[in-house]
């Protein structure tokens, strides 16, 4: 049909003929699809009119919302649309899904026929809708469906402490229907891959979040309390209700217990550092440091405090005291004690051990004495002399040795860094089986560091002697300064000193007697500058031959040549000085003393001379002059050619090179030469080739 309608056939002969519709125009459908029509043979024109009528298509619009809130539009359900003979609708298997705003239209389809939509898969965060429904598609109109989903809910699980209240990370919980299934990963029930055995873990927040969940019982089952603590209740249950329905659950869980052993002298009731206990449950099942996450096999020391302490501990427990410290006995009726303790409850307890009879010696500082010397070696000997032991100090600077009743003295024979040695006897008495505390006090070393210095370039000067006076003008002792300008006097008592510069070369000399205080064990550090007395140092460079190179003939100043100065006495390095277009190059200001010069780098062309020469300054502004030459360095190497003079057509011809050498003074990392043959009589049919060291 064209576009008024209508198709013409024409020609035609008389008799019967069938028109069939076969394809509607789009939005349309057939309603009669053929008519007989018949031409007569009566000798004149005929012509018949045939009239078919079509119905307008009908459109379906399926929507999806909220069953809690119509207003809200669903994107992503899925649905699969059949006729009721169940043919498929559309290109895709029958499957369509709703758009951004929760619709489908669906157009072209035969009115007067019933279509059946189910949905297949609900969207994120709602449950299915199983409930097909069924509608009559109506000539140009389009009839409608709506699809309400429920949405699904979330369950909140909070680990609290419950004294404290703050959240605890770490818990873990079985999450089941009520029928026993699993809950995993996004409210998915019962499937194996993704249900973690129905396992989750509170968080840093203390918190566990599952969403999707359906409406229904659950049962939150705990199976592994945070560490330290200890599980109130085992399981709780929580109903998911109809709609957008959020369960907040709150659990707590009681801190465990804890244990505190005090050991202490029985006489002073001073704390015992290094006793050993060994701790168990009721069962014997030993008791592991960090509430069983470190391994102690159940043994403890005490620590400086003379403390044992252990968190995270419920139950009954039995303490046993196995070892104690040198010097000390354990009580047996206290040896094993059996402590219960409850959730978040510390029990603590006391444990006293005798000292048995000897000397406890305490190494303390004189000017500190709550400050105790570890490394202090005494050696303990009777009234006669004879010696009983030697014992050291231990970091507590304590040490204890065992003695019968008797008279004794010690005498400290190796003092610890940083103190003087008193080797004054001590004298003590060990009586009735009892321990006799000595505490020996040692006092801290001091010091001076001096630094000497010159004052125009802050360089430590060597050699300058000193003399240290004591607060009385006795003389201590004389001392010289180091390369780096650097005196250091040790071993001094506190108190006033006194130091006097003795001559000093090169510099103005600074007479006047210094006052130093020294602090007990400090060093205290002496600035001393000297105004240097100076002269300067200038050398000429000059050519000793003819240069072949830059034709520079003898006697030709020589740019561009380094040299070091150094100190003769120290060996320091005071300056370096490169020579200008005139050879020359001069030092700064230089102290009177002795220097050497060693040419660093000659000039290009020039050979270098590293012979030392040796200069000195003797007077106030000075100028010492020192005259060099270099020789000129040239190239030459040496070759000697072998081989026939003539030969006949077709002979062979052989030359051999040999005696190559450098007649060069330098050295030549490498070389090359020009060899021609005439190439239009022979062929090079072989050449021997190596490496050679000439």
């Amino acid at each position: 049909t064209g576009s008024n309608g209508m198709a013409i056939w024409t020609g035609l002969k008389p008799g019967s003929y069938i028109v069939e519709e076969v394809d509607p125009a789009d939005g349309y459908s057939i309603i009669q699809s053929s008519e007989t029509v018949y031409l007569a043979d009566n000798g004149e024109q005929s012509v018949i009119t045939v009239r078919f009528e079509n119905m307008p298509d009908g459109n379906l619009l399926i929507r999806k919302v909220c069953s809690a809130n119509p207003s809200v539009t669903l994107p992503d359900a899925e649905f699969k649309v059949t006729y009721a003979d169940g043919t498929l609708i559309g290109d895709s298997n029958g499957i369509y899904r709703t758009d951004e705003n929760g619709e489908i239209l669906i157009s072209g389809l035969q009115p007067g026929k019933s279509v059946v939509v189910t949905e297949t898969q609900a969207p994120p965060g709602y449950l299915i809708d199983t409930q097909a429904q069924t509608v009559q598609i109506k000539e140009g109109r389009t009839v409608s469906l709506t699809f309400k989903n429920q949405p699904k809910g979330e369950l909140i699980i909070q680990k609290r402490d419950s004294a404290t209240g703050q959240p605890l990370a770490g818990a873990q919980f079985r999450v089941t229907t009520a029928a026993g299934c699993e809950v995993g990963l996004d409210g998915v029930i019962g499937d194996s891959t993704l249900t973690q055995n129905g396992i989750f873990t509170t968080d840093s927040s203390g918190e566990i979040r599952i969403t999707n969940l359906a409406p229904g019982a659950y049962v939150l089952t705990e199976i592994k309390a945070p560490h330290g603590y200890v599980m109130d209740a085992p399981s709780t249950n929580v109903v998911i209700g109809e709609g957008v329905d959020t369960q907040t659950v709150v659990i707590t869980n009681t801190p465990k217990g804890g244990l505190v052993i005090n050991k202490l002298d029985s006489v002073t009731h001073e704390p015992l550092e290094g006793v050993e206990f060994t701790i168990t449950e009721a069962d014997g099942t030993v008791v592991d440091d960090n509430g069983g996450m470190t391994s102690s096999m159940g043994l403890y020391r005490t620590d400086e405090n003379g403390q044992i302490i252990i968190d995270g501990l419920v139950g009954t427990f039995i303490i046993t005291e196995t070892k104690t410290i040198e010097g000390y006995t354990i009580h047996e009726e206290t040896r094993t004690q059996t402590v219960v303790i409850n959730p978040n409850d510390t029990q603590t307890i006391t444990v006293y051990n005798d000292p048995v009879g000897g000397l406890e010696l305490i190494k303390v500082n004189a000017d500190d004495t709550k400050e105790r010397i570890p490394n202090t070696t005494f050696e303990i000997r009777r009234m006669d002399d004879a010696l009983v032991g030697t014992v050291t100090t231990d970091r507590n600077g304590r040490v204890f040795l065992s003695l019968e009743n008797g008279s004794y003295y010690a005498v400290e024979t190796e003092s610890a860094e940083g103190f003087h040695m008193d080797d004054t006897p001590h004298y003590f008495e060990v009586e009735n089986g009892e321990t006799t505390t000595l505490q020996v006090e040692n006092t801290p070393v001091s010091a001076i560091l001096i630094h000497k210095t010159d004052s125009a370039t802050g360089e430590g000067i060597y050699g300058v002697p000193f003399i240290l006076y004591d607060s009385t003008n006795t003389p201590v002792g004389q001392y010289t300064s180091d390369n780096e300008g650097y005196v250091l006097i040790e071993g001094l008592e506190a108190g006033r000193y006194y130091l006097r510069e003795l001559e000093n070369e090169g510099y103005v000399p600074d007479t006047e007697k210094k006052t130093v205080y020294v602090e007990s064990g400090e060093t205290t550090e002496v600035e001393w500058e000297n105004t240097p007395i100076t002269g300067q140092i200038q050398i000429t460079k000059t050519s000793a031959d003819y240069n072949s190179v830059n034709g520079w003939p003898a006697g030709t100043p020589i740019p561009g040549t380094e040299f070091e100065i150094y100190n003769a006495r120290t060996g320091n390095l005071v300056d370096t000085v490169e020579t200008d277009k005139n050879g020359v190059a001069s030092s700064r200001p230089l102290p009177l003393g002795r220097y050497k010069i060693v040419e660093s780098k000659a000039a290009d062309f020039y050979g270098l001379d590293k012979t030392p020469i040796e200069v000195e300054i003797e007077f106030e502004g000075q100028i010492v002059k020192a005259a060099m030459t270099n020789k000129g360095l040239y190239t030459n190497v040496s070759i000697q050619k072998t081989g026939y003079v003539e030969v006949m057509p077709g002979q062979q011809i052989r030359y051999d090179f040999g005696g190559i050498g450098n007649n060069s003074t330098t050295s030549l990392t490498s070389f090359y030469w020009r060899d021609t043959l005439p190439g239009q009589a022979v062929r090079l049919d072989k050449i021997v080739t190596g490496t050679y060291n000439v």
